[in-house]
């Protein structure tokens, strides 16, 4: 490895180029390259510890039963490294912050639904080949739903993902006004934003959804009365 660049090592081992350099500090390769210093110092060998009679540390240890080293061990011993930096930031994070993203995430998925599952009427079916035999046995099995299933299937799915995104909203008020005068003038502006958007997401969803369902019963209706 002999004159390689850091990058080139990086992806080389598949590592981050920050492992590379923590490599360099470790077995002391020089700026060049990779090579390893072979200069001999003689040193004198100390005896491990503070000096004696030191109390630096009296006082200011960490509290008795304390396993932080062991938890941060841990989780740097199983935890993939880009896993164990998003961790390690979330030291430092308001906990009233962390619930506001998940807040956001679950506000994007319900509206994200709203384009995927979305069902254009009665006549909106979906068919889909699911098998194919060959062979001796030749044949094909497809799927088919039917545009009231499709609805039903959103409609579950809209109101489990609203549910849970109504408790997180509540969480987020009582954590809100538990801590109101250390909250900040967003953090408290936030809860008035997506209270609003939330009634606006469910008043035009119930819109929709009851004219739709009023439709497709209409047409469910119509069928039955065309079979008898």
């Amino acid at each position: 490895m002999a004159g390689m660049k850091y990058k080139e090592i990086a992806a080389k081992y598949g590592v981050t180029l920050n492992t590379v350099k923590s490599w360099k500090v470790r077995y002391g390769w020089n700026k060049k390259g990779v090579h390893t210093k072979s200069k001999k110092v003689c040193t004198q060998k100390k005896k491990p510890g503070a000096p004696k009679g030191n109390k630096n540390a009296v006082g200011h240890g960490a509290p008795k039963g304390n396993q932080n080293a062991v938890k941060h061990g841990l989780f740097s011993r199983y935890l993939p490294e880009d896993t164990r930096e998003i961790f390690y930031s979330l030291d430092s994070a308001d906990p009233l912050d962390l619930l506001w993203d998940q807040i956001k995430l679950a506000y994007t998925a319900i509206m994200r639904a709203q384009q995927i599952m979305h069902v254009r009427d009665q006549n909106d079916k979906t068919i889909e080949k699911v098998e194919k035999k060959a062979g001796n046995v030749i044949g094909e099995r497809w799927e088919v739903q039917q545009a009231w299933d499709k609805q039903a299937s959103f409609l579950q799915a809209q109101a489990k993902a609203q549910k849970e995104l109504t408790t997180m909203i509540k969480q987020y008020e009582e954590l809100l006004h538990k801590n109101w005068d250390l909250a900040t003038k967003e953090q408290k502006a936030r809860i008035r934003q997506i209270k609003a958007r939330t009634e606006q997401i469910q008043g035009a969803e119930q819109n929709q959804t009851e004219d739709k369902v009023r439709k497709l019963f209409e047409a469910i209706g119509g069928a039955l009365d065309e079979s008898e």
